[in-house]
């Protein structure tokens, strides 16, 4: 077994695409990680234990500066197609360092428009909020997570925590 893991480094650029269109760079957004439901199991008293295949409310957050076209059309009040691209340094075992591109591939529903603030000499911060109904994360072109609440979907690092439920629906 290595005893080396390619050293993940910062991200160097991204960019935003909604409905295919490019929308935004060098934005800040925050994918939504997985919040299982649980429930209380009587085991020498009370023991809280997740329920696979079902999950909390799934937000995403988009801070964009500036307001314009691209704003607009990541705000439109319907369901929305996002894809999101960025680029993140890897130091590997040799100490050599290369870009790796990993890609997010969002269907949402938009949440809060965000409110705008001006004032003279700053940059315009809007922050949108999203409810997400799938996820597809790819890392150097590898599928790192799929999650489809709509279609039932639950899939990590290849394995499908659906697959023993699915059939007997």
């Amino acid at each position: 077994m290595s005893k080396w893991l390619d050293n993940k480094g910062p991200v160097v650029a991204d960019t935003v695409y909604c409905e295919s269109e490019l929308v935004a760079k060098d934005v800040t957004f925050t994918l939504p990680g997985l919040e299982f439901m649980t429930t209380d199991i009587q085991a020498m008293g009370n023991m809280t234990v997740p329920l696979y295949g079902l999950l909390e409310n799934m937000e995403l957050t988009i801070n964009k500066i500036g307001i314009d076209k691209g704003l607009g059309k990541m705000n439109a009040l319907k369901p929305l197609n996002l894809e999101f691209r960025w680029v993140q340094d890897v130091v590997t075992s040799d100490g050599t360092v290369k870009p790796e591109g990993c890609k997010a591939f969002i269907k949402c529903i938009p949440t809060k428009t965000p409110e705008t603030q001006i004032e003279t000499g700053s940059a315009t911060e809007a922050e949108s909020t999203y409810t997400v109904t799938r996820q597809q994360i790819y890392v150097g072109g590898e599928e790192y997570m799929c999650v489809d609440r709509l279609s039932q979907i639950l899939r990590i690092n290849g394995i499908d925590y659906m697959e023993d439920i699915t059939p007997l629906l």
